[in-house]
């Protein structure tokens, strides 16, 4: 580097040396030879002075030059549309289950198609930690609401056939109410309310229904509705969702504040 600046200023000196002898050597001197020589050399100085620039630009062009973006603005690859369907539709199953059970858990008996789940036709998971249930059926209606049925399935081996006595099936009114009886009961009751109706029944099939005089208008049914005996409990259930209760001999009859 110190070489190359020395060589610059050796070449100015001879270039300004050599203006000067031509401006002022005598006539009879060949003063254009001498100015071509001064051009020359300006030339020269100019190109050597050019040359670590053009040789540089290389190297910026190259720093300049935009380099994919590296780290957190990469995407990340998303799982397939599936996986993530079922993974929401197991915090759902799992926050149903948890709102009666606290410590369920569950698992598929068999992993089935999402396509199944979508169509509305039933699917089976082993439960644990739900009491006297071991097993439940999920569906989802036609609003897109899962829908679970706690299910409860004992060997055939070991069972023994009691002829004579009737096989009440075991009910938990309370999981019963909030896995299905409550989504259904509050969207009627929200519909009614605001239609100015202020009572519904419940007969013992799970059908609800309004009195329009002497006739009764069915606005829907409830799944796996608890039998007669459980209404006791199904009535504390209802009294503590803010519903007044009176049993009589057909149905339950709910009312509420308009």
């Amino acid at each position: 580097m110190n070489m190359q600046k020395n060589g610059m200023k050796f070449l100015r000196f001879i270039v300004a040396l050599l203006f000067v002898a031509a401006l002022f050597l005598p006539k009879s001197t060949n003063r254009y030879l001498i100015a071509a020589i001064a051009a020359i050399g300006i030339i020269v100085t100019v190109w050597m002075f050019l040359l670590p620039l053009l040789s540089r630009l290389p190297k910026v062009w190259k720093r300049r030059k935009i380099t994919p973006c590296s780290g957190s603005d990469e995407a990340e690859p998303v799982t397939d549309m599936e996986t993530l369907l079922w993974r929401q539709i197991s915090y759902q199953i799992t926050g149903k289950l948890k709102s009666a059970y606290p410590e369920a858990t569950w698992d598929f008996s068999k992993r089935p198609s999402v396509d199944r789940l979508l169509a509305g036709k039933p699917l089976r998971i082993r439960t644990t930690d739900t009491k006297d249930y071991n097993f439940a059926e999920v569906r989802m209606d036609q609003f897109g609401n899962l829908v679970i049925q706690m299910m409860t399935i004992e060997a055939l081996k070991g069972r023994a056939a009691k002829t004579g006595e009737s096989q009440t099936p075991q009910v938990d009114p309370e999981s019963w109410y909030t896995l299905i009886g409550r989504p259904l009961l509050t969207n009627l009751v929200g519909e009614l309310q605001a239609r100015g109706h202020q009572k519904l029944y419940i007969n013992e099939k799970g059908e609800i229904y309004i009195q329009n005089g002497n006739t009764q208008e069915v606005k829907g049914t409830f799944e796996h509705f608890p039998p007669r005996n459980y209404w006791a409990a199904l009535s504390d259930i209802f009294i503590h969702d803010e519903l007044d209760v009176k049993e009589t001999e057909q149905a339950l009859e709910l009312s509420w504040n308009s």
